[in-house]
């Protein structure tokens, strides 16, 4: 939702900025427009003026007519008593005065060419508010209105044009590509921030395995100083007897003491091979598990805390399930990590119990554990199995990290839902067949 909702935001802004850029670009081609209109308009006034200058009472009304037929009454001699330089007459038409005479234009036959190829919705002509020519609809509520003076002494008019955006020549092939474009970014971001966290997430998972077997160490150097002292007490014990003996001059007697001291050389040699390697890695070979056996063996470790919190745990792995190709400890603690989980979570509930049931494919072998806790929240389903995500207050947040690396290790997946019951229920699947990752 949240990033449907980010996409929706950007698309609107760069959509509506693509929308601005459009209305203004048809703006300015609509201003030139009325430019031009306006110039041709005040060139085609300002020839009347000429003609009433050459115009005389012996010219030829014939000819004149012919010349210019939006010319329908002139007089030579001045008005008795002078009238306003402008006077209308009737719709679209009006007279010109001046000293030299007077003219009767009809103004939609003058402007009869400019009228009918003007794109503008409204046109008008007015004279101090008296309009001569009009077409189109009123304009009053139009997006676009312009409106200027005609630069002519004898014939002042006002021209008024207004108009609306062309819709339909708006970008929307862009504004379909924009929506795209920033659908692809939030995807490839998406990738990108999915890649970096499980990248951190395998980082973090690398170092706490390091972690691990730095703490395992301390634990094994203790053991290998018990393992090792015996061999080192025999071989001490087997070379001062030898000693003794050759001194005694009884070398055969020696021989055997030599040869066991040799056979404890060997055997410390193998259990510092063994420490080199757990320390370099701590894989361990694959080998048939029993998962029944392994399951009650984990009820059998956590038996304290499964009596003290008072929890039934149902084991529902049949007997005839077919042994997993698996690491004996690697599948003991997931369980381990499971049930443990499930116990901690129903310390608060009246009857908790826990269920195990297990089922087989043709290529894989199903495990579901579901308890009757009060199961996962939405923020713990979508990150229960990352590194340091924990529910509790003494928590780590490291067992579920590990319970998913284990069962990655084994090519297995682990998924975490609720129940219908309302509880958590963990699905893992194992295939039969696999080597260890």
């Amino acid at each position: 939702m949240r990033k449907a909702l980010i996409w929706l935001i950007l698309t609107v802004l760069s959509g509506g900025g693509v929308v601005v850029y459009a209305l203004h670009q048809q703006y300015e081609e609509q201003s030139a427009e009325f430019r031009i209109l306006y110039r041709d308009i005040t060139v085609k006034l300002s020839q009347n003026d000429v003609i009433l200058a050459l115009l005389s009472n012996s010219s030829d009304p014939a000819v004149v007519q012919q010349k210019f037929p939006y010319i329908l009454r002139w007089q030579t001699q001045p008005h008795e008593p002078p009238r306003p330089d402008i006077n209308p007459a009737r719709a679209g038409t009006y007279w010109i005065n001046s000293p030299q005479g007077s003219l009767l234009i009809d103004l939609p036959t003058l402007l009869a060419d400019f009228v009918r190829t003007q794109k503008f919705r409204h046109f008008s002509l007015s004279w101090k508010d008296t309009p001569l020519i009009t077409q189109g609809a009123e304009g009053k509520g139009d997006w676009w209105r312009w409106e200027k003076d005609i630069a002519s002494p004898s014939q002042p008019l006002n021209l008024l044009v207004t108009n609306n955006p062309d819709w339909r020549s708006l970008p929307w092939l862009v504004l379909l590509l924009v929506g795209v474009f920033w659908a692809v970014v939030i995807y490839f971001y998406n990738q990108y921030q999915m890649t970096k966290r499980q990248r951190n997430i395998a980082n973090l998972r690398a170092h706490f395995s390091e972690l691990a077997r730095l703490n395992a160490m301390g634990e094994i150097a203790a053991g290998m100083v018990h393992e090792l002292n015996q061999p080192l007490t025999a071989i001490l014990s087997y070379s001062q007897t030898a000693q003794r003996l050759i001194k005694q001059q009884q070398a055969e007697k020696a021989q055997p003491l030599l040869d066991a001291s040799v056979m404890q050389t060997k055997r410390i040699s193998a259990l510092l091979l063994a420490f080199r390697e757990k320390l370099h890695s701590d894989e361990q070979a694959l080998q048939p598990v029993n998962l029944r056996q392994v399951w009650e063996r984990v009820t059998m470790l956590l038996g304290n805390e499964i009596e003290r919190g008072k929890v039934s745990v149902i084991n529902q792995v049949p007997e005839s399930l077919p042994s997993l190709i698996a690491s004996p400890l690697g599948i003991e603690q997931i369980f381990h990590n499971l049930l443990n989980n499930a116990i901690q979570a129903q310390q608060k509930t009246e009857k908790a119990w826990v269920t195990i049931h297990a089922s087989q494919t043709a290529d894989s072998i199903i495990l579901t554990v579901t308890d009757g806790g009060q199961g996962l929240s939405e923020q713990a389903l979508e990150q229960v199995f990352m590194p340091f995500f924990t529910t509790r207050k003494d928590g780590l947040g490291l067992g579920m990290a590990l319970t998913e690396t284990l069962v990655q290790r084994l090519n297995g997946s682990i998924q975490a839902q609720n129940s219908a019951t309302g509880g958590a229920c963990f699905t893992l699947v194992f295939p039969l067949t696999q080597q260890e990752a």
